[in-house]
């Protein structure tokens, strides 16, 4: 993965770091990715070299927690391989990507560089790993209600990131979405999904209903199932758009597409 990003320095500390002998932290598909997690330190100053020791030795976890560390001067540590199921969200670590900001945010405030750094990672990693929607605080997590952590006002960070993001993304070319046409049995639905960068993206709830699938809305991950399987689907403007072929797969439809009149056909049983 390219880790280089523009207006940050980033450090791979990834083979340097204290490593358990025995134990090997397991590893996952980039596609596996939800979220980003947000944690504090919950120490004044501290390193990439001292958190893995200490998860390490005291905790006896394979290496250190977190994929990034991220200095009050805003450099970036790079820890883990994104594809390595880390422990710091417990049952939620197979699905969600680690990145500290070193720092007490209970009786301190992030620097402004570690701010800019997080923002500058998170548009760069979403970027590599468009699984990677959403941005969620460790007290945000399913079990973890209870802590502190990362301390410090996640809705303002998701606004300020928000900013972030609009000016970064005005700076380049948008991919072009051309519309196409969906045919359920051969009768056309009213919806339309769009074609871009070579890959059909359809709405959700709209062929599953017409198709009588179940679609589920994940509220503590902002993620949309389909008789209980995963997409990798897209929010826009508050709807759920996902790959065709994963969401006919989900749906047990099989898929063609005619090129001509840039139409996804679908076809199977529906249920009633």
């Amino acid at each position: 993965m390219n880790m280089t990003i523009s207006g940050a320095c980033v450090i791979d500390v990834r083979t340097s770091l204290p490593r358990h002998k025995t134990l090997k932290y397991g590893r996952r598909k980039l596609t596996d990715i939800r979220s980003a997690a947000l944690h504090h330190s919950a120490t004044k100053s501290g390193s990439p070299e001292a958190f893995a020791g200490y998860h390490v030795v005291t905790n006896g976890w394979p290496g250190i927690a977190y994929h990034f560390v991220i200095q009050k001067d805003g450099v970036i540590y790079w820890c883990n391989d994104p594809e390595t199921i880390s422990y710091h969200v417990g049952n939620s670590n197979r699905h969600a990507l680690g990145i500290c900001l070193v720092g007490d945010f209970r009786t301190q405030q992030p620097t402004a560089a570690q701010l800019d750094a997080a923002n500058r990672l998170i548009q760069h990693l979403q970027v590599q790993i468009p699984t990677m929607k959403q941005v969620f605080g460790h007290q945000e997590y399913p079990g973890y209600a209870w802590k502190n952590c990362p301390a410090f006002p996640m809705g303002t960070f998701r606004t300020n990131y928000s900013q972030f993001l609009q000016k970064a993304v005005g700076k380049v070319d948008k991919p072009k979405q051309i519309p196409v046409a969906i045919k359920l049995n051969d009768e056309l639905l009213a919806v339309t999904g769009f074609l871009q960068e070579g890959v059909s993206m359809l709405p959700v709830r709209a062929v599953a209903n017409a198709a009588g699938g179940k679609v589920d809305w994940i509220t503590a991950t902002q993620d949309v199932r389909v008789n209980d399987i995963d997409l990798n689907e897209t929010l826009i403007a508050g709807s759920a758009y996902a790959p065709a072929r994963e969401l006919a797969t989900a749906l047990r439809l099989k898929i063609e597409w005619d090129q001509a009149t840039k139409t996804v056909k679908l076809k199977g049983c529906v249920t009633v």
